[in-house]
């Protein structure tokens, strides 16, 4: 199989591109990572997403693809075979140990640039080499996104002066292995997203008016607590991306994690349908937001988990701040005056209460389970990620129809109940209000 990764005598040597340097150099961090010896397609093809601007994943972004969930497809798969090679050794490249997949894979990169007359490979002829043959992993997962060779040759210009050969020097460290240099510039926070601030207005618009009995306190109920529900999400989110970045991983500055966006962390699943169900139909806070770590770039384990749980600690402090005027006591004429208010605030606490509580059950999909992954064996690593996006909906179902949810249920109420016994009284009220705008509920 090593032979077949050479050139034909009859053409130029080609050399590695310092892009393709790059890639190559940050897919065997994330195999070593992941107690693998050989790259295989998968590998390579993360390491072409997680090297900052190379050329393959500027061309995959010109398709209509989300290159998060693309990321996350190859986490999933990379991670299902940790701690051992699925493929035997298959040959070498530019002195980079392949498994027969990523051998597959590399023989058509360097029959791609023969054809094409290039003297050198990058990272997009390294994705060429993978849609070129149909039994090579990377290249079977972008075609499921829709990504073939014709089309992605006919964007990737391979011609073009930005992929010039510059022979790449052997001292090169792959991005997502190395410390933060000392000389980095503190961390300057981005600014906060317009949406944020808006969504914060009408938050407390919507407050006021409860406290000033203005409208329909039911509708208003539903809308406050919805408007504070993404609010948590966005500051749940922020945590775990702040505490990535002081991790190690700059990526999520990149993708305006830190900005408070609620946009930047939809997810359409898990953000928008299956947490508005939830809600809506059994009063089940699910935390709904998605942020996309490079998890490769935070080298120390310890940290890892405390990426994790971050967002629910944030949530926890949301939930204690709602909480705060009834810990230090509201009066009754107060709080009879404005119960409406008071109501829904209660409520939104209690969610978030909730919230935080069922976020730390070591659960596929929870952050309790991101907090154990990076401590779990693999064999147990390998029946979880075997879950997919169905965990979440499993542990709805586990919710709903076992007596486990009534047992949650009820320890959230007594741990409100030991904060302060007037805020779950509100809270009972607050859910009066809020399913008082459908006139039913189902659970």
């Amino acid at each position: 199989m090593t032979a077949s990764i050479h050139q034909a005598p009859t053409q130029r040597p080609l050399s590695l591109a310092q892009d393709g340097l790059h890639v190559l150099a940050t897919a065997r961090a994330i195999a070593a990572a992941h107690g693998h010896a050989f790259l295989t397609s998968n590998h390579i093809l993360l390491g072409i997403l997680e090297t900052r601007g190379s050329l393959g994943e500027l061309v995959l972004e010109t398709f209509p693809i989300k290159i998060d969930q693309l990321k996350s497809r190859l986490w999933a798969y990379i991670r299902l075979d940790a701690g051992q090679d699925k493929e035997p050794y298959g040959g070498e490249f530019f002195g980079f140990a392949l498994s027969e997949d990523g051998a597959r894979a590399m023989s058509e990169t360097v029959a791609e640039a023969e054809s094409q007359g290039l003297e050198f490979i990058d990272s997009r002829a390294m994705i060429l080499g993978m849609l070129r043959r149909p039994d090579t992993a990377g290249g079977e997962i972008l075609r499921q996104f829709g990504v073939d060779a014709d089309a992605f040759r006919a964007r990737a210009a391979l011609h073009e002066s930005a992929a010039a050969p510059r022979p790449a020097k052997s001292s090169f460290k792959p991005r997502i292995a190395t410390k933060r240099a000392k000389t980095r510039s503190p961390l300057r926070l981005p600014h906060i997203s317009p949406i944020f601030l808006l969504l914060l207005v009408v938050f407390g618009g919507l407050g006021y008016m409860l406290y000033a009995g203005i409208g329909d306190p039911n509708k208003l109920t539903f809308i406050f607590v919805l408007a504070g529900w993404i609010l948590a999400v966005s500051l749940h989110e922020f945590g775990h991306a702040i505490v990535a970045y002081w991790g190690g991983d700059a990526s999520v500055a990149q993708k305006g994690y830190l900005t408070l966006d609620p946009l930047k962390y939809t997810h359409p699943l898990m953000s928008i349908v299956f947490p508005i169900i939830f809600l809506i139909l059994g009063g089940i806070p699910l935390p709904g937001g998605a942020v996309y770590i490079n998890r490769a770039a935070i080298r120390k384990t310890w940290m890892q988990s405390a990426v994790s749980a971050a967002g629910p600690i944030m949530t926890l402090l949301f939930g204690l701040f709602l909480l705060l005027p009834f810990i230090l006591g509201l009066d009754e004429m107060t709080l009879r005056a404005h119960s409406p208010f008071w109501a829904a605030v209660a409520l939104l606490a209690f969610f978030q209460i909730f919230a935080f509580v069922l976020n730390l059950i070591p659960w596929p999909g929870l952050d309790g389970f991101g907090i154990l992954e990076p401590w779990l064996p693999p064999n147990i690593l390998h029946y979880a990620y075997m879950l997919g996006g169905m965990g979440i909906f499993l542990f709805f179902l586990l919710f709903v129809y076992t007596p486990f949810g009534s047992w949650v249920g009820q320890s959230i109420w007594l741990i409100i109940d030991a904060i302060s016994s007037q805020a779950a009284m509100m809270a009972y009220l607050g859910f009066d209000q809020f399913f008082g705008f459908f006139n039913f509920r189902l659970f």
